[in-house]
C-alpha cells in the first residue's frame, strides 16, 4: 500500500520512539520512484549523537522559551521528514532570537525576518561584526550571520513553508541533518552568550547596590 509522505513520516516517527529505546532507528537511505526507502541503523538510546545531547542539555536550560521542544522535534524529523526538519530549524533560530529580545525588552515586528532578528539580538549581545575591530572576530561573526541568512534561503528553497516554483527540490536526510545541526549550533552560541552575560550582570548587581548604600550613608 502506498502512503503519502506525511503519513509515512508520521509512522516512522512513532516507530522510532520505540526502536530508539533499544539503540536502533529507522533512517531514510534513498528514494525509489519518488518513495522513501528506510533501513534500521544503530544509534544511541535516545537517537541522539554526543553533539546532539550537548545541544539538548543547553536548550533544556531555556525550557520557558520553547527552544528545547523545537530542537527535539527537529532531531526527530531529520531522517523521517527532512523538509519539516528544515522548517523547524529556522523556527528554532527565530524563537531563540525573539526570546533574547523579549528578555531585553527590545522591539521587533512580526515582519522582521530571521536575518533581521539575528542582527538585533547579535547587536544587543555585542556579537555584530561591526562592533569588533579584530579581523578574526569580525570574520567569524560575519560567517555566523551568513549561516543564518543561508538557513533562511534554504528553508524557502528546500523547506515546505513556501510553494516551490519550477522543478521541486526535495532535501535528503543528510541535507536536513546539516541544516538542523547548523541551526542548533548558531542558537546555542547565541543563547550561551546571553546566559553568560546575564550571569555576569547578576554577579555585579550586589556590588553596585553596596556602593549606592555607601554613598547614601556618607551623604
Amino acid at each position: 500500500m502506498v502512503r503519502a509522505d506525511e503519513a509515512q513520516a508520521e509512522i516512522v516517527e512513532r516507530l522510532n520512539e520505540f526502536l530508539q529505546r533499544d539503540g536502533y532507528e529507522l533512517a531514510q537511505t534513498r528514494k525509489v520512484s519518488g518513495y522513501a526507502v528506510y533501513a534500521v541503523r544503530l544509534c544511541s538510546a535516545t537517537g541522539e549523537s554526543p553533539a546532539d545531547r550537548e545541544l539538548t542539555a543547553q536548550f533544556q536550560k531555556l525550557d520557558n522559551a520553547g527552544v528545547d521542544r523545537l530542537w527535539a522535534k527537529a532531531l526527530e524529523r531529520r531522517t523521517s521528514d527532512p523538509e519539516g526538519a528544515i522548517t523547524i530549524a529556522r523556527t528554532l533560530l527565530e524563537r531563540s532570537c525573539k526570546h533574547i529580545l523579549d528578555e531585553a525588552r527590545l522591539d521587533y515586528t512580526d515582519k522582521d525576518d530571521l536575518p533581521r532578528l539575528w542582527a538585533l539580538a547579535a547587536e544587543h549581545l555585542n556579537l555584530a561584526p561591526s562592533q569588533h575591530t579584530e579581523v578574526a572576530f569580525k570574520t567569524i561573526l560575519g560567517s555566523c550571520q551568513n549561516v543564518v541568512n543561508t538557513i533562511g534561503t534554504l528553508r524557502n528553497r528546500l523547506g515546505d513553508s513556501h510553494a516551490q516554483k519550477g522543478r521541486p527540490v526535495r532535501p535528503q536526510p543528510r541535507h536536513a541533518e546539516l541544516v538542523v545541526n547548523l541551526a542548533g549550533s548558531m542558537a546555542k552560541f547565541l543563547m550561551a552568550t546571553w546566559l553568560d552575560q546575564a550571569r555576569a550582570t547578576r554577579s555585579t548587581a550586589p556590588d553596585a547596590a553596596a556602593e549606592d548604600n555607601a554613598d547614601s550613608s556618607a551623604g
